[in-house]
């Protein structure tokens, strides 16, 4: 009789272990939102300044490699770094390379976006114009349908982690509310 006992508090423990799995973690844990990254995918918006002929801002898109193609230089790792190191190396490539005795480089990201699905009234892709939250950006999509299950909403990060977040939690302590980066996808779903 006891080793039932045993095991029904085991599969108890299993079962809420497996449930609160994929729940977010107490206030303290904190996803870095790193919105000045450049990622793969990204344009950018690069002018070259303080030369005999200025180059006006051109579009650069970030290729799947993580490099943009430079004119004159070729291909410069851009993924993974921040626009002011990217700057700095496209700067010291020009003068390195004596393509110019001294040039300005300014590198700018074009608009991002983050996209919020499922259960909101305004479904779809957003501007990311700064920090911001999930519930802000719930809010940007008309905010929650009244079928929306406020308890699961599941964040795919643009790096491929994935969180669920409760967001009645969120709404009563802003601790709880997690930062939105370019490229996250917020999906809320239906309550059954």
């Amino acid at each position: 009789m006891i080793w039932k006992s045993w095991i029904s508090l085991l599969s108890l423990l299993v079962l809420a272990t497996f449930w609160n799995g994929c729940q977010m973690g107490p206030p303290g844990q904190s996803y870095v939102c790193t919105d000045d990254e450049i990622r793969i995918g990204d344009t950018l918006k690069i002018s070259l300044a303080d030369i005999p002929d200025p180059q006006p801002e051109k579009d650069f898109v970030v290729r799947s490699d993580g490099s943009v193609n430079m004119p004159l230089l070729g291909a410069i790792k851009a993924a993974g770094r921040k626009f002011g190191e990217l700057e700095r190396d496209i700067q010291s490539a020009y003068v390195t390379n004596r393509m110019y005795r001294y040039v300005t480089v300014t590198v700018k990201p074009s608009e991002r976006f983050f996209s919020v699905a499922g259960e909101v009234k305004a479904p779809g892709r957003q501007v990311y114009v700064g920090q911001t939250t999930v519930l802000r950006a719930i809010a940007t999509a008309g905010d929650f349908t009244e079928f929306a299950n406020r308890r699961k909403v599941e964040i795919t990060r643009a790096n491929g982690s994935r969180e669920v977040m409760n967001c009645k939690k969120a709404q009563s302590d802003p601790r709880y509310d997690r930062p939105i980066c370019p490229g996250d996808y917020i999906m809320v779903p239906r309550s059954l």
